[in-house]
């Protein structure tokens, strides 16, 4: 897994041990921030479920200005601290091992993130919660867009959930990436 372009472009990020990460493809990423190109330059990402921290680093080597990393795993954010000095992208960052949803209700915010990355493991059950909560996090605003990446089989429920407002799909044999903003 690299970098794919930015300040740490072709850069080989480490993987957390004992296969507890399932890390975006090079393809997946790529499109993604195909897609959001214009959203970088300058924004505020916050990577949930962050594993290796692969999505907020690529943010952040194309001109984020800022990238917080959240995952439950000392063993992951151990790993995403290495990757942050090994990008030279650490001075941007800032690491918090905890439960995600604990991290967004438990937590004072500045300003709103601007995207939100959540690539939780696939079929947990771990979405419901997080989505059902995001419309009242302070941390959000309707300009915030949020891209999850799932696995085909986990439906999220879009169409019944009325403060969440889908913007974009795409698919990728079993992955897919659904874009949304508050409405």
């Amino acid at each position: 897994m690299r970098v794919i372009t930015g300040s740490a472009k072709g850069r080989r990020l480490k993987m957390p041990g004992g296969g507890k990460t399932r890390p975006a493809m090079d393809k997946v990423k790529g499109s993604t921030f195909n897609i959001i190109a214009a959203l970088v330059p300058d924004s505020r990402f916050l990577d949930l479920f962050a594993g290796s921290g692969n999505l907020g680093i690529e943010a952040l080597s194309r001109g984020g200005s800022y990238a917080a990393f959240v995952d439950a795993s000392r063993e992951c954010t151990k790993t995403i601290r290495e990757n942050l000095e090994l990008t030279k992208l650490a001075d941007k960052a800032e690491v918090f091992t905890m439960d995600c949803l604990k991290f967004l209700k438990n937590r004072k915010f500045e300003k709103p993130f601007d995207v939100v990355f959540i690539d939780p493991p696939y079929l947990k059950g771990l979405l419901d919660p997080l989505l059902d909560y995001l419309p009242e996090c302070e941390a959000f605003n309707h300009d915030t867009l949020f891209i999850i990446e799932r696995q085909k089989k986990d439906d999220i429920g879009m169409q019944n959930r009325q403060q969440l407002m889908q913007v974009d799909e795409r698919n990728f044999g079993d992955t897919v990436l659904t874009f949304f903003r508050l409405s």
